[in-house]
């Protein structure tokens, strides 16, 4: 029988419990590998020896208090952010530290705020990037792009302009721009953060629907009910750190450590 997202979790989490890893080529089931990842700000130290491995089709919450450092993480993941040292592995290619990368049009990523051209249409922020990146003709993205607004349910939007959507419909709109690249990994970045509490669901139902269709997804969220719904394994940050990781029954019924358990205490009595 083959393994399922979660099989590949505990193995990943078998063979990293918390901290340790040699440098070497991941095994082929692992999409992403982060190895003793280090990143700074000037004397501000972001990110302290990493480690962390993510298996295809499996779905990762990062949480943790503001200032942990899981945005960055995850945008040093996409090459937004050069990384000071580790090694930083994404489908068996390294990312060099000390330097910027070009952006893999196999990692997707969602942020909190967007990131739509305000001056162009809804369709047309989804087929930029496909026309010019993947050399589709015009026809070919328009016909993409119609499907992944259909899917993610406002296809009636498509000649509107982001302004004219609300906040919810522009972060389904963003969700599929980056669909759009078909990627093999999609990272989300605090995606309902700046949301009405109305328009949480809808984006959240998007991202159920991606997992459910074995996306490889890291989702930074403070969402704790999605989380524990979709996620294959929670990763808790805290200065820098990764202090804890479980599937997510562990997680919420039995975490290993205070620093873990004083933060889930006061997210599920807030």
């Amino acid at each position: 029988m083959n393994e399922g997202p979660t099989q590949k979790a505990d193995a990943a989490v078998a063979r990293n419990p918390g901290g340790n890893s040699e440098a070497a080529d991941p095994p082929p089931d692992i999409i992403i590998r982060l190895t003793q990842v280090e990143k700074s700000f000037g004397a501000l130290k972001v990110l302290r020896g990493i480690n962390l491995e993510i298996a295809r089709g499996e779905v990762v919450v990062v949480c943790g208090p503001s200032g942990s450092g899981k945005s960055t993480m995850i945008r040093c993941i996409n090459g937004l952010e050069t990384i000071n040292g580790g090694e930083i592995w994404i489908e068996g290619k390294r990312l060099a530290a000390g330097r910027f990368q070009r952006l893999n049009a196999k990692v997707g990523m969602v942020f909190q705020s967007f990131n739509l051209f305000p001056h162009l249409t809804i369709m047309q922020n989804l087929i930029l990037a496909p026309t010019r990146v993947l050399n589709l003709s015009k026809e070919q993205g328009l016909e993409r792009a119609k499907k992944l607004l259909a899917r993610v349910g406002i296809l009636v939007k498509a000649d509107d302009f982001p302004d004219t959507l609300s906040g919810g419909q522009q972060q389904r709109a963003a969700i599929a721009r980056a669909l759009c690249m078909e990627p093999e990994i999609m990272l989300f970045d605090e995606p309902t953060s700046a949301l009405d509490p109305e328009m949480i669901n809808d984006v959240l139902d998007v991202m159920r629907g991606l997992a459910h269709d074995g996306m490889t997804m890291i989702v930074v969220t403070h969402e704790m009910g999605f989380a524990r719904e979709v996620a294959d394994r929670i990763v808790f940050m805290d200065d820098g750190q990764i202090v804890e990781m479980a599937n997510p029954t562990t997680f919420f019924d039995n975490p290993k450590e205070e620093r873990t358990k004083r933060f889930i205490s006061k997210i599920l009595t807030h």
